[in-house]
């Protein structure tokens, strides 16, 4: 199951540019394995999304994949959604 998350629960800094994009919700899996953002560019706007596992190489998260310039929160969300549970293995 995905579910909407408090980004505070987790220590993930994200790089970049605040005037030009702004983090619009994060999600996790049941087991918080799998982070995923949805981003609205402030620029183009349109919508992207950046897919995070937990690190094995100790405590953290690191971006795995990613996509950009959806058209709508909407498509950006349920793209992520599908990402996550392919990766999950969450049906």
């Amino acid at each position: 199951m995905i579910r909407q998350v408090d980004k505070s629960r987790f220590n993930i800094p994200m790089s970049g540019y605040p005037e030009l994009h702004r983090e619009l919700m994060w999600y996790a899996t049941e087991d918080d394995a799998v982070l995923g953002v949805v981003v609205l560019d402030l620029v183009d706007k349109d919508y992207s999304w950046v897919m995070l596992t937990e690190n094995d190489q100790g405590p953290g998260y690191t971006a795995i994949d990613g996509r950009i310039s959806l058209p709508t929160e909407e498509d950006a969300t349920a793209a992520l959604h599908d990402a996550m549970r392919s990766v999950s293995g969450e049906s």
